[in-house]
């Protein structure tokens, strides 16, 4: 290809003056410039300037002509010619100024980055084939799940998800409580890890493991029965109706979560356990929950005419539950009572039946590997320790054991 040269100068009416155009190749900072004169003189003096220096340019030594053909044969196929590449070189410079990174390094990390993002997928996208792959939860974890997938981080669903940072997703959780933060970073980290997993990979399973979890301890939140309040509750569940009192005895003396007791049917039970299927477990996984002695005296003392296929609980057991811990003496709002008791207790602990069982299991010696199927753990070993060990004495956990139905006490107890 001719080298391009500088033309004559030229006459512009408008502005009268004389134009010099310089193309790229030939100016001092690589960009076409127009220059304007008064005179035609003074435009050819400029052109004859420039035109010395790239004469005197053109002579270099054998050496630099040699060096020049080698980087245009290292340079082939790239489409950049010496002048481009140096250009490119000399801006890639000025941005790594003031890093230790080169710029073969920064373009690496470049050409990863790329890949992954190409690879991604939006998180609006990934949500819609996260929640149909997990279709057969129950509607109360999908319900969940979308409030944190679909509502909270909707502003996040045209991002690329390997291009989302920590630092916003700790934003979409800023103005959050203690209790919505755990609730949506559990939500999201069922998600992210999904969605980070092979074969897909759409994301970094660090940039949500980096997430600040919510401050305090969990501890804090774990509250037990005494046997006075275990007391007045099953008390409270007998004057209610028989399916109360199973359900409250079932949740005490066998540390069933009360949404699994939904699910269960009578002929759960059996001689020496209930069983835990898959379709009630929480976690979809089977496990079977002894019947203790205590627990035994509660269930044949409650079950009436009941066959196998009679659910434990009745269908508004969400109020008949109210109703029931505000006749104990517990904080909470039941409309089936007309003329509800004035609490004296303070508000209901969550899952107190459930701490309180494990808790009386743990006084008296039971091994933690029976614990964690039992219970359908997933913490392991240390969350139990952390949660329920020496939070009562044998003593204290004996004389739960010995409150049976009527006021009774269950006789000839000790410990395992």
């Amino acid at each position: 290809m001719a080298r391009k040269n500088i033309s004559e100068p030229v006459w512009i009416e408008t502005k009268r003056r004389w134009k010099v155009d310089v193309p790229a190749t030939l100016a001092m900072n690589g960009v076409r410039t127009r220059s304007f004169f008064l005179t035609r003189n003074e435009a050819r003096n400029y052109i004859a300037s420039i035109s010395n220096k790239e004469e005197a340019a053109a002579a270099i030594s054998p050496a630099h002509a040699m060096e020049a053909d080698k980087a245009r044969s290292i340079l082939e196929g790239s489409g950049l010619d010496l002048v481009q590449a140096a250009r490119t070189i000399a801006n890639a410079l000025v941005v790594l100024r003031g890093t230790s990174s080169t710029i073969e390094a920064a373009c690496q990390h470049f050409a990863n980055t790329h890949a992954k993002l190409t690879s991604s997928l939006p998180f609006g996208e990934a949500v819609e084939k996260y929640l149909t792959s997990r279709s057969d939860l129950r509607e109360a974890t999908l319900s969940s799940y979308r409030y944190t997938l679909e509502s909270t981080f909707k502003t996040l669903h045209s991002h690329n998800l390997a291009g989302i940072t920590t630092e916003e997703l700790e934003s979409k959780l800023a103005e959050k409580g203690r209790a919505a933060t755990s609730l949506h970073l559990r939500n999201l980290g069922a998600f992210w890890r999904w969605a980070s997993s092979p074969p897909r990979r759409w994301a970094q399973v660090e940039t949500y493991q980096s997430l600040e979890k919510p401050r305090g301890s969990n501890d804090s939140d774990i509250v037990i029965l005494t046997a006075t309040e275990v007391e007045a509750l099953l008390k409270a569940a007998e004057t209610e109706n028989n399916a109360a009192a199973a359900a409250f005895a079932i949740a005490i003396f066998g540390g069933v979560r009360m949404a699994e007791i939904t699910r269960l049917k009578w002929g759960d039970v059996r001689n020496d356990h209930i069983e835990i299927g898959r379709a009630v477990a929480k976690k979809h996984s089977r496990r079977l929950v002894p019947l203790c002695p205590t627990l035994k005296v509660w269930l044949t003392a409650c079950r009436g005419e009941s066959d196998d296929q009679d659910p434990i609980v009745p269908p508004n057991w969400t109020d008949v539950s109210k109703s029931v811990r505000r006749r104990a003496g517990w904080d909470v709002a039941a409309r089936l009572l007309k003329n509800p008791p004035k609490p004296f207790r303070g508000k209901w602990p969550s899952n107190a039946p459930r701490h309180t069982c494990a808790s009386v299991l743990v006084a008296l010696g039971t091994p933690l590997e029976t614990l964690i199927f039992q219970f359908g753990h997933s913490g392991g070993h240390d969350l139990l320790k952390r949660h329920y060990v020496s939070r009562m004495t044998e003593k204290e956990a004996l004389e739960i054991l010995r409150v049976g139905p009527t006021g009774t006490k269950i006789p000839n107890l000790s410990a395992a």
